[in-house]
């Protein structure tokens, strides 16, 4: 199962569409700051399950802050990370809380910063900002899960390519 992991997209919906049209996936995890933008993609994409949770930016809409969904058998934490305690160089509580919840794998958001580490038995993710990143150029991950197994976890640039850490930010039109 190829899964899309987005966060903080913030409205800006180009380079989450370019995303699912290049990759294809199965489904889609969006943490957070702008809850709009995955109904968005459940309208645009009936067919796709789009799984999110609240962010801090976000208000009024009837979702979890946190949750924790089973997809190809592996459990996974979901959080945009402000209420576990993430901030720019730690994910906080979000590795606690996913193993309290007997999870393979958390995801957060919030930071707008890539972080990827193993806490335990716990895989922590966050996929950077697809929007407005706080360092190198904007980012989403594709994860790739199959029977009970994370088998593999990419970052990429919204071009497509492999994440680059060293990578400065891009201009693509004059004022983003």
């Amino acid at each position: 199962m190829k899964i899309v992991v987005i966060s903080d997209s913030h409205g800006r919906m180009l380079d989450v569409y370019d995303a699912v049209e290049r990759e294809c996936p199965d489904a889609v995890i969006h943490l957070g700051d702008c809850y709009e933008d995955a109904c968005e993609l459940r309208h645009s994409y009936p067919d796709l399950p789009v799984y999110a949770v609240l962010g801090n930016n976000d208000w009024g809409a009837d979702v979890p802050l946190q949750s924790v969904v089973t997809l190809e058998g592996v459990r996974i934490y979901l959080t945009h990370g402000h209420r576990d305690g993430a901030c720019f160089s730690s994910p906080g509580n979000v590795p606690a809380h996913a193993a309290e919840q007997d999870c393979q794998l958390a995801l957060f958001g919030h930071t707008h910063i890539v972080y990827h580490a193993k806490h335990g038995t716990v895989e922590v993710l966050n996929p950077g900002s697809i929007s407005l990143p706080r360092r190198g150029v904007a980012s989403y991950a594709v994860l790739t899960l199959n029977e009970g197994r994370v088998e593999c976890i990419t970052l990429h640039d919204t071009q497509g390519g492999l994440w680059d850490p060293e990578k400065k930010k891009q201009k693509k039109w004059g004022w983003f």
